[in-house]
């Protein structure tokens, strides 16, 4: 199976296989809630089209933004 290629898309199947990980207790049901909100929220489904479709020169720094919008979040 290959990588997700967003967020969203990590989302998605996190909620496909929540089932393995809430197994034997190891994490519960709110903290898979969790993840996969905030997962959702980066809203980043067709970050690839869009990076994509950038010019050469503007792709290196809208890849930056993404990358650091969050350094500090936590």
């Amino acid at each position: 199976m290959p990588f997700p290629t967003s967020c969203v898309e990590s989302s998605r199947i996190l909620l496909k296989k929540r089932e393995l990980y809430e197994q034997d207790g190891v994490f519960p049901p709110s903290v898979i809630d969790y993840v996969v909100k905030l997962l959702q929220a980066e809203n980043d489904e067709f970050m690839n089209k869009k990076l994509a479709n950038l010019s050469a020169d503007d792709r290196p720094h809208e890849t930056h933004k993404i990358m650091h919008k969050d350094l500090h979040r936590h």
